[in-house]
């Protein structure tokens, strides 16, 4: 017989119904998902609050998330009823060009679940087995919820191919900011120099590997960066706070040669922009997208190892039923909020 689920889903922006909802059968190739926890994100502040216009409503929102697997379908070999399994929400369509040569991040036709599909603010979900990937039963299901993230900031950094002694800046230490810190410091970068304007963050940085907290604006750090890097300025610059001001800051403080990579989404623009110091610094730009389904098991094994920390990042929890109490507290205080949780074991 199908399941049935509690679910929240939004009607509208800043709008919330909880309501049952029926869960299929599981299909051959799927498998259903007891949630146990959904880490709420700046995307998901932005779906709450009505930034995109093409969203069709009802959806049920949540991409960072972690479970239990109820069952699993008959030709499903890697997971079983019982596993604990994290969830790749970048849903591609298997068949595009960007797909064919396997690049699903890059996907024509993707979708993020949780958005263009229902995702996880619910008690199960029926997913694609290939998106549900185990995970070690000794990382609690909380803390693992910061693992997606992880691997988008893992993908970031393998693409800016950062190496031992380079010196690294990270422009905002949000919760993508701070597992960059953490992620360049593992790669032997010095110095790591953590910008923010937020003190108990940069007092995270500094536990989590960062040589330098400066406690200033991007726009205002050139001196000082320019000043722990002998005047030579940062090999890499990762802007993970976005705005037309802050790209501006971390092009100048680039050194000769050096990349840039604006992780921050944004949609600012920024009149100020011009190419002369790409022709003159020979600045490399490396964008990043989301992450690859190969980003999943590595960031996974660098938690295991205790190579990185996501301890510490979950904010508050609130159960499934409080959710839209759970959104009104993030909108109200983004700036004092790492992660919320939402536990979907919890009503």
């Amino acid at each position: 017989m199908p399941y049935t689920s509690k679910t929240a889903a939004l009607t509208a922006p800043r709008t919330f119904s909880l309501i049952e909802r029926t869960i299929p059968m599981v299909a051959p190739d799927h498998v259903v998902v007891r949630i146990a926890a959904t880490a709420v994100c700046h995307t998901d502040l932005g779906i709450y609050k009505g930034a995109y216009a093409n969203l069709k409503y009802p959806v049920v929102m949540g991409h960072e998330s972690t479970g239990v697997v109820e069952a699993a379908g008959d030709t499903v070999s890697h997971l079983k009823r019982g596993d604990p399994v994290i969830i790749n929400p970048i849903i591609s369509c298997g068949h595009c060009d960007m797909c064919q040569r396997d690049m699903q991040n890059l996907c024509r036709n993707a979708g993020l679940f949780g958005r263009e599909v229902d995702g996880s603010l619910a008690e199960l979900v029926h997913v694609a087995a290939k998106y549900a990937h185990p995970l070690p039963a000794d990382i609690a299901l909380d803390d693992a919820t910061l693992i997606e993230t992880l691997a988008t900031v893992k993908h970031a950094q393998d693409r800016l191919g950062i190496k031992a002694g380079e010196s690294v800046v990270v422009l905002g230490q949000g919760t993508t900011g701070l597992l960059h810190t953490q992620l360049a410091a593992l790669a032997g970068a010095n110095p790591v120099i953590a910008i923010s304007r937020t003190r108990w963050k940069l007092d995270m940085a500094t536990r989590m590997g960062a040589h330098h907290a400066l406690d200033v604006s991007a726009e205002k750090a050139l001196s000082e960066v320019m000043r722990l890097t002998g005047n030579h300025g940062a090999d890499v610059v990762i802007d993970t706070a976005g705005g037309a001001a802050t790209l501006q800051a971390a092009i100048d403080m680039i050194k000769p040669g050096g990349r840039l990579s604006p992780y921050a989404v944004s949609h600012e623009c920024c009149t100020t922009f011009t190419t002369f110091p790409l022709y003159f610094k020979e600045i490399s730009i490396i964008g990043s997208r989301a992450l690859h389904p190969t980003d999943m098991a590595p960031s996974i094994d660098l938690v295991r190892a205790g190579k990185i920390d996501v301890k510490g990042f979950v904010s508050g929890t609130f159960p499934l039923g409080k959710t839209p109490e759970a959104f009104k507290a993030y909108e109200g205080n983004s700036n004092g909020v790492l992660r919320l949780v939402i536990d979907s074991r919890a009503s």
